[in-house]
């Protein structure tokens, strides 16, 4: 299954919706993605079958504002090639949400989400902004959260370019212990880096399974 967190145009709020067929179908649960994790894989298909059969609205996927998949309460663990960081709530993002200019290098991987199912019940493509001086100034999560049953066994592939040239090319096993052991709903690995980016750059991202998008450095949209 794959699900997003979504601005509704009707009323702007947040909206939890499951991906169909290049359509979001607006869930007419009042449930986040958070608590139908914390409900196990039955329950997230029980939900995902409510969305798709009874959707509240439906969005061509590309015109949908994601927002991050889940809201974190607590610091989020995050490993980027031998570094680790914690981050903070408040620094957490949607991929369609602004990138501080300040952000120069992005490290990309894989979030691993914690749910009714274990450490690993979801995963979503995770990538932390830093500042030339290195210091972590925002991590960007998503669009798309896919249950972990869709990527059993399965090697996630990363890439990133700008402008159509590569710049940075890893690998992720889902099974990877930092991301299936340890505290926090949301754990990332990341062993992508990027070369030092300028302001309005454009970086798109391909996480194999797990979807693509793109950012802009420095975008205030």
């Amino acid at each position: 299954m794959r699900w997003v967190t979504y601005l509704s145009p009707s009323g702007g709020g947040q909206r939890v919706g499951a991906l169909d067929d290049g359509d979001v179908m607006g869930s007419p649960g009042p449930e986040g993605l958070g608590e139908l994790l914390d409900g196990g894989h039955e329950a997230m298909e029980a939900a995902y079958a409510r969305a798709v059969d009874g959707a509240i609205e439906i969005i061509v996927e590309p015109e949908a504002r994601m927002c991050a998949p889940v809201t974190p309460t607590a610091l989020v663990p995050v490993r980027a090639g031998d570094r680790e960081f914690e981050i903070h709530p408040e620094l957490v993002r949607g991929v369609d949400d602004a990138v501080l200019p300040e952000a120069r290098t992005a490290c990309v991987g894989v979030a691993a989400l914690a749910g009714g199912d274990g450490p690993a019940s979801a995963y979503t493509p995770a990538c932390l902004w830093l500042d030339a001086a290195g210091h972590a100034v925002q991590l960007s999560l998503g669009p798309v959260l896919t249950t972990a049953d869709e990527v059993a066994g399965r090697t996630v592939e990363l890439s990133t370019s700008v402008d159509d040239l590569e710049n940075g090319r890893g690998l992720i096993a889902p099974g990877h212990g930092w991301l299936t052991s340890g505290p926090g709903r949301v754990r990332a690995l990341l062993p992508v880096t990027t070369p030092a980016l300028e302001e309005n750059d454009e970086l798109f991202v391909d996480a194999g399974d797990l979807g693509t998008f793109e950012v802009r450095v420095g975008s205030q949209v």
